[in-house]
C-alpha cells in the first residue's frame, strides 16, 4: 500500500467517525443535556452561585413613573354628568431595590429576604416639579371613610365632614398625593379615638421599607422552583379572597425565574399590592441588545370577570364587590376602602369602563405589563409592570353629597415600573450564553469538521483517480513507425537505423 493510498484511508476513517459521531450525540443531546445540568447548578439562591449577588442587589437601575389623572369637570360631576380627566405625568423615581436580612435555612434549599425598596426623584425624566404641580383628584380619604361608616354612623361622620370642610374631590401636590400628607378628617376620626392613620399617601411609608418577609426556594432540590415563594409573611395561603384558588401564593415575587423557559408553560407571579397571584403567558420571540428572549404578558383571562373566566369567582366575596373584566376591587386588603385595580386607562377591560370616563385611551404599547425573559438563564432583561389605581365611587346612603352620582370607577393614578438590563450584565450574558451555545451544539461543530474531512477525502479521492488514469495513458503500448510492415517470419517489420560503416 502506498502512502498517498494510506492517506485517503486515513482521512475516510477520521470524516466516518467524526460524522457518525457527531450525529449521534447530536440525536442523544448529550453536550446539551450536560450544559443544561451545569445551567440549573449555577442558577441557584445560594453564597457563591453565578445569580446570587446581583439576586441580593440587581445592578440594572429600575424607574418608577407615576402619571395622574387630573379633574377637569369637578362640578359637573357632582351633578352627575360624565367625568373629564387628562392625564398628566410622568413624574419618574429611580427605584433602589435589594434583598434584606437574606438567611438561608434547611441545608441551603430555602432563602428568607425582605424586598426593600427605596426612591429618588429624577427631574430630567419628569414633566414637572412634585412639590410644585398640582392635582384635582377624588378625596380618597373621605370616600374610605364613607364606605366603612355607615347607618347611624354615618351622621356623625358627615358632622365631622361639615367641620373639616372636606370635599368629595380635592386638590394637592404631587409630593403629597404620593408621599403624604396630613388629612383633616382622618386627623379628627383619629381624635375621636378610632384607629385610623392621620396621614394619608398612595406611597406613603413605602420608601425606605419593605412589603413583608418572603422564603424561597434556592433550586437546588428542582430547577423549577429557584426563587418560588414558600411564604410570605409566614403564611402559604391569603385570607382575602372566599376560594382557595383565589388566595394561593404561587410562583414568583417578580424579581426572578427558573433557567429554561418553555413557551407553552404559564407563569405565576405573587403582587402584594393587587393582593393576588396573577400568571403571565407567552406573546412572542423579541431581542434586547442582541439577547434573545421570550414576551411574557397576562392576558384578559387574569382580570377576567367571573362570568367570563369562573376560576376568578373567588375574587366575588360578595355580590357587591363583583366587579366586570377588567377590574379588580381590592377592598379586602385596604380596610375596607373602596379601591380598584385595573391596566392603565382600562386596558384589556369592557368598553364600558373606557366609555364612562372622558380621556382614556387604552393602547397595548403604553399599557400593556410584560416581562421579556432570556429563555436559557430565566433572567429578566426588559419589563414593565403597570397597573392603575381606581376608586369605586356612587351613591352612598346617609350621605347628600353622593346623591347625584352615576356608579362609576374613577382613575386616581397609573404607575409604570421599568427595567432593562444595563451593558455590563448584557455582556456578562453574552457571554454565558455563548459558552451554553458553544458547549450545546459541540456536536455540529464536531460535524462540521466530518464535513471538512469529507470534501478533504472526495478531493484525496479524485486526484488519486485522475493520476491513476494518467500513469495508464503514460505506460501504454504505442508504435515507433506508423509505416508498419508484415515479415514473414518475424511478424512486423519494426525500422531500425541503419549501422554505420566503420
Amino acid at each position: 500500500m502506498t502512502r498517498r493510498s494510506c492517506a485517503i484511508y486515513t482521512v475516510g476513517a477520521i470524516c466516518a467517525v467524526l460524522l457518525v459521531s457527531g450525529i449521534a450525540l447530536m440525536v442523544a443531546q448529550v453536550f446539551r443535556s450536560l450544559m443544561h445540568k451545569r445551567l440549573k447548578k449555577e442558577i441557584v439562591l445560594v453564597e457563591g452561585s453565578r445569580v446570587f449577588e446581583s439576586w441580593k442587589a440587581p445592578p440594572p437601575p429600575v424607574f418608577m413613573e407615576f402619571f395622574f389623572f387630573n379633574v377637569t369637570n369637578e362640578e359637573e360631576v357632582l351633578k352627575g354628568e360624565k367625568p373629564e380627566v387628562n392625564q398628566i405625568g410622568p413624574y419618574t423615581y429611580r427605584e433602589y431595590r435589594y434583598k434584606d436580612n437574606v438567611t438561608m435555612l434547611d441545608n441551603n434549599t430555602k432563602v428568607s429576604a425582605y424586598n426593600a425598596k427605596s426612591f429618588v426623584f429624577v427631574r430630567d425624566k419628569s414633566v414637572g416639579d412634585p412639590y410644585v404641580d398640582n392635582i384635582t383628584t377624588i378625596n380618597i380619604p373621605i370616600w374610605a371613610a364613607m364606605n366603612k361608616a355607615q347607618g347611624f354612623k354615618s351622621f356623625l361622620l358627615n358632622f365631622m365632614i361639615r367641620g373639616t370642610k372636606s370635599r368629595l374631590f380635592t386638590t394637592r401636590s404631587v409630593q403629597e398625593l404620593l408621599w403624604g400628607y396630613e388629612d383633616a378628617l382622618l386627623d379628627r376620626i383619629a381624635s375621636s379615638g378610632t384607629d385610623v392613620e392621620r396621614v394619608f399617601g398612595l406611597m406613603h411609608k413605602k420608601n425606605e421599607s419593605s412589603d413583608g418577609e418572603y422564603v424561597f426556594h434556592t433550586g437546588t432540590q428542582n430547577y423549577l422552583d429557584y426563587a418560588r415563594i414558600e411564604t410570605y409573611k409566614g403564611e402559604r395561603m391569603l385570607k382575602y379572597w372566599s376560594t382557595n384558588e383565589s388566595n394561593s401564593i404561587l410562583g414568583s415575587d417578580g424579581s426572578a425565574f427558573h433557567p429554561l423557559l418553555n413557551k407553552s408553560e404559564r407563569l405565576y407571579v405573587f403582587s402584594p399590592d393587587l393582593c393576588r397571584t396573577i400568571y403571565m403567558e407567552f406573546e412572542k420571540d423579541v431581542e434586547v441588545k442582541g439577547i434573545p428572549a421570550y414576551r411574557f404578558t397576562p392576558p384578559r383571562s387574569v382580570l377576567a370577570s367571573k362570568d367570563e373566566n369562573p376560576a376568578n369567582k373567588g375574587f366575588c366575596v360578595t355580590p357587591k364587590e363583583c366587579l366586570g373584566t377588567g377590574v379588580l376591587k381590592v377592598s379586602p386588603c385596604r380596610k375596607g376602602a373602596p379601591v380598584v385595580a385595573s391596566f392603565p386607562h382600562f386596558y384589556l377591560g369592557e368598553d364600558k369602563y373606557v366609555e364612562a370616563i372622558g380621556g382614556m385611551s387604552p393602547q397595548r404599547q403604553h399599557h400593556q405589563t410584560f416581562l421579556d425573559l432570556n429563555p436559557t438563564t430565566g433572567v429578566i432583561v426588559r419589563a414593565s409592570k403597570r397597573a392603575q389605581v381606581n376608586i369605586l365611587i356612587n351613591k352612598i346612603s346617609g350621605y347628600p353629597d353622593t346623591k347625584l352620582l352615576n356608579e362609576t370607577i374613577f382613575p386616581v393614578i397609573f404607575l409604570n415600573e421599568s427595567v432593562e438590563i444595563d451593558d455590563a450584565s448584557a455582556a456578562k450574558l453574552h457571554k454565558l450564553l455563548m459558552i451554553v451555545n458553544v458547549g450545546s451544539n459541540f456536536p455540529l461543530i464536531i460535524v462540521g469538521l466530518g464535513g471538512i474531512m469529507l470534501i478533504v477525502f472526495i478531493i484525496l479521492l479524485v486526484r488519486a483517480h485522475q493520476q491513476k488514469t494518467a500513469t495508464e495513458e503514460d505506460t501504454s503500448y504505442s508504435r515507433v513507425n506508423t509505416k508498419e510492415k508484415d515479415d514473414g517470419q518475424n511478424g512486423n517489420y519494426i525500422g531500425m537505423t541503419t549501422k554505420t560503416e566503420q
